[in-house]
């Protein structure tokens, strides 16, 4: 405890006292005060006058009194440690900090001292500092184990995997691997790894460490299919290794693209005694993870990066829950931000990119277990009833155009086509629904969280229960618990190469499509995945992948309900700034002017 708290803590006691006033007080009331021996509490009085919290004239004697001037007004010393526990990463605190105020106005003084700390800052150092607000930490970072869009994206920035996609020309090139081959029945694949490369922590990488990062993620998970399928992995070499499959792959080189396949360095185990390697990974990427706490992100440049070094020295992302409520006011800096989508429809940006998302909101019914939803026309009673474009009117934010499947770009108008409520409700009335209540599961999102009330409530207007179960992402992520759902709501978002998304998403052992699969299709579904997987050419795998979509949606198996627009708003002196897949910003290319 500092001596700020101390001072708050007698401002607390003498609130009717004014500041600059003195008054009588004993030794013994003080120590009350502090909570410590009269002792300690001398040498706090000591200190709090050294540093001008107060004046004090000691009494004279044992058990005589002596008098205190407060002299440090509280709201400016509240304000002021707010100041200094947010500039130092300690953002929760700070807002905990402020608690004791009532005063609206202290509360205000600091969110428009807070938006001000956003955007590009210039360092005397001439350091480039790009800092921006968002609403929750990202503490979960293990590339095995990513399961969210912005956990991916900082991957991105902090690891590298051995090919990459460039969506832009819609070619692999090169990653930590500077040539692939295969053997021409695409089982037997050799990477040849770049000579050089740096870990953050020094390593150099070899194939050791690949070989490794696919031991550990089979480790972890046992029934993940595209590890499972490597039947050897062959190290020929400090910087070449051989990748022995168990059948035909023509995209593994594809799939390997993806950040859970991220190279993490073979010496992990004496790292993870130093470090929490899941809130701090270390990998080869453009930036280096300093801290990751609950109130902050702090990433710096590798000045040693294979690619070249970044332009941008630091990035901070400052966790602020509820930031975009906060910014529904003008902020004349408001410009100078980096903001997502989030709070994008919350204050004016000068310059904004925008894309349509591909990917799709969906609603799964689990068909692979007994009950009321094997039924066909209640399911689409569900559907029916589930109108996308009032949806998308009453609830606005990201939700843009009604879907029909995972590409926008294949929109059909007929599939969430308005239907009567005579004819939703004589769908119902023939089917074998007779008021059980239905367990609808999703994961904490805001969006999300809208989306689900409003389908309970639509679906209550026809008489067809539902109980919501919202649950952390990393939950619900599990086989075992996406069993036991009824259906489940979320969010599906395709990557940079969206058709090896799919194949992942479809195959995945603890994705919501694959686990809640009709069992009378499930072969025929693995069977078109299997011919999609060992398709050369892109068109090819696309046509098999919609008549895997075209299943889902025949048999009601999955709903599709509406696609999202991606956003970021930015500062004009900003350079280099482009929207990936997921919405977000690579920002080894951003500079500034």
């Amino acid at each position: 405890m500092d001596m700020a708290d101390y001072y708050l803590r007698l401002k607390k006691r003498y609130a009717a006292e004014a500041d600059g006033i003195w008054f009588p007080v004993t030794m013994d009331e003080l120590a009350a005060v502090f909570d410590c021996t009269r002792r300690n509490t001398q040498f706090l009085i000591q200190k709090l006058k050294e540093e001008h919290f107060i004046g004090w004239q000691p009494g004279l004697g044992r058990g005589n009194t002596s008098k205190l001037v407060l002299l440090r007004n509280k709201e400016e010393l509240m304000l002021e440690r707010a100041q200094y526990l947010a500039s130092h990463g300690q953002i929760n605190e700070a807002f905990m900090s402020l608690r004791e105020s009532d005063g609206e106005s202290l509360h205000a003084e600091f969110r428009t001292w807070l938006v001000e700390q956003f955007g590009v800052q210039k360092q005397k150092s001439e350091a480039d500092v790009l800092r921006y607000p968002f609403y929750r930490p990202v503490l979960d970072l293990d590339p095995m184990k990513v399961v969210r869009r912005t956990e991916a994206h900082m991957i991105r920035q902090l690891c590298d995997t051995l090919t990459q996609y460039d969506a832009a020309s819609g070619q692999l090139k090169a990653g930590l691997a500077h040539h692939w081959e295969h053997d021409g029945t695409c089982r037997r694949w050799t990477f040849y790894l770049r000579k050089g490369v740096l870990f953050h922590h020094g390593k150099r990488l070899t194939a050791d460490d690949v070989k490794y990062t696919f031991a550990r993620i089979l480790q972890w998970n046992p029934r993940d299919w595209l590890v499972k399928s490597v039947q050897t992995i062959e190290v020929s070499g400090t910087y070449s290794l051989c990748f022995e499959l168990q059948e035909r792959n023509a995209l593994f080189a594809h799939f390997i693209a993806t950040e859970r396949f991220a190279i993490v360095p073979d010496d992990l185990e004496q790292l993870a005694a130093r470090r929490d390697f899941t809130r701090l990974p270390v990998g080869t990427g453009p930036f280096s993870i300093i801290s990751n706490t609950e109130s902050m992100l702090v990433l710096e440049a590798n000045e040693h990066y294979f690619a070249g070094r970044p332009f941008l020295d630091r990035i901070e992302m400052w966790v602020w829950p509820g930031y975009e409520e906060e910014l529904r006011q003008e902020q004349p800096l408001a410009n100078s931000h980096l903001l997502y989508f989030e709070a994008l429809n919350k204050v004016e940006s000068v310059q904004t990119l925008n894309q349509l998302e591909l990917g799709s909101t969906v609603l799964t019914f689990n068909l692979s277990k007994p009950g009321v939803l094997q039924d066909l026309q209640l399911r689409q009673a569900i559907h029916q009833v589930i109108s996308r474009k009032q949806m998308i009117l009453e609830l606005k934010g990201r939700r843009t155009q009604p879907a029909s499947g995972f590409d926008p770009g294949f929109y059909d108008a007929g599939y969430a086509g308005d239907c009567s409520a005579a004819a939703t409700l004589e769908l119902l009335k023939h089917s074998a629904y007779a008021g059980e209540i239905l367990q609808l599961y999703t994961y904490e999102y805001f969006s999300n969280e809208e989306d689900v009330r409003w389908i309970q409530t639509a679906c209550r207007n026809i008489g067809v229960h539902i109980e919501l179960n919202v649950l952390p992402i990393r939950e619900l992520s599990q086989a075992e618990l996406i069993i036991q759902a009824d259906m489940i709501y979320a969010g599906e978002v395709l990557g940079d190469e969206p058709s090896i998304t799919l194949l992942e998403m479809y195959r995945s052992n603890n994705g919501y499509i694959q686990n809640h699969l009709d069992p009378s299709i499930r072969q025929k579904v693995e069977s078109m995945l299997s011919d999609a997987i060992s398709a050369q050419e892109e068109e090819q795998r696309r046509v098999v992948l919609r008549a895997v979509e075209h299943e889902l949606k025949q048999r009601v198996n999955v709903l599709f309900v509406y696609h999202s627009l991606q956003e970021v708003g930015h500062n004009p002196s900003l350079h280099g700034i482009s929207l990936n897949a997921w919405g977000k910003i690579n920002y080894k290319d951003v500079w500034v002017k």
